[in-house]
């Protein structure tokens, strides 16, 4: 099991997963295409959804698993990720002490790929219906911080996760404004300098920076004049189809 790149007559991309025979797995492929193309999720997202994917029917595959059902042990799944090697070809043998394979971040990303896999199957009816509350339980909304509950005063549910492996909480280690101009320094032209100031100060992703063009600056302090309605200098970040495949996260 392997993610692979597929590319349509009209130049958009997705990921898609591609089993031992390099044939395509179609209930894989249908989650991928839904979540690009009916979600309009960005093509990293389905690349990072497709190695999930990949990671899970391997794993179904090693262990003689039915995908449809597997999620009834995915506790199981957890520890795999954890301790088995970097591409699944190893069986999972560590002792006490051993250091893991995969960092609770990466785990919990292959998790939440897996979930939607299995409930877009679950809704296509290509898995039992039961495997759901293998994935998910019924929780208030009083475990959420304020900020992220609803305007009613009544109790209210939500479907969470039934597994997730828990992140040490650590301060970002964000660049210091003394690497900032280090990196600046080292530039060799003003583009250089405009991607680093860009990325360091006005906080946008690598994609959003290398899928800029010069239409989307206004430097005027009134730019009514070319239809926007912004005030002073400022730049658009514009989700578009690139040349060079850079996408905006951001809608």
């Amino acid at each position: 099991m392997r993610p692979f790149p597929v590319t349509l007559p009209s130049g958009a991309r997705y990921w898609t997963v591609l089993d031992d025979d390099l044939a395509v797995v179609p209930a894989a492929d249908a989650f991928l295409r839904d979540c690009r193309f009916g979600q309009d999720r960005a093509e990293l997202t389905t690349k990072a959804y497709a190695g999930a994917v990949a990671l899970y029917l391997r794993w179904c595959e090693r262990t003689g698993r039915d995908w449809r059902s597997g999620g009834s042990d995915f506790g199981l799944f957890v520890a795999w990720l954890r301790y088995s090697a970097a591409d699944g070809s190893a069986a999972v043998v560590a002792g006490p002490g051993a250091r893991p394979a995969r960092g609770a971040r990466r785990i919990n990303a292959v998790l939440a790929g897996v979930r939607g896999f299995l409930a877009h199957a679950v809704a296509r009816r290509d898995a039992p219906a039961w495997v759901i509350g293998h994935l998910y339980e019924l929780a208030d909304e009083w475990t959420l911080p304020l900020e992220a509950r609803g305007e009613d005063t009544g109790v209210a549910y939500r479907m969470k996760a039934r597994h997730r492996v828990h992140v040490p909480s650590a301060a970002v280690d964000r660049a210091t404004d003394d690497e900032t101009v280090r990196l600046l320094q080292a530039c060799l032209s003003a583009r250089d300098r405009l991607i680093i100031l860009l990325m360091a100060r006005a906080g946008l992703r690598r994609g959003e920076v290398t899928g800029l063009r010069r239409s989307d600056v206004h430097f005027l302090m009134d730019s009514r004049s070319l239809g926007c309605a912004g005030e002073g200098a400022h730049l658009h970040v514009v989700r578009r189809q690139n040349m060079n495949g850079a996408w905006a996260k951001s809608r």
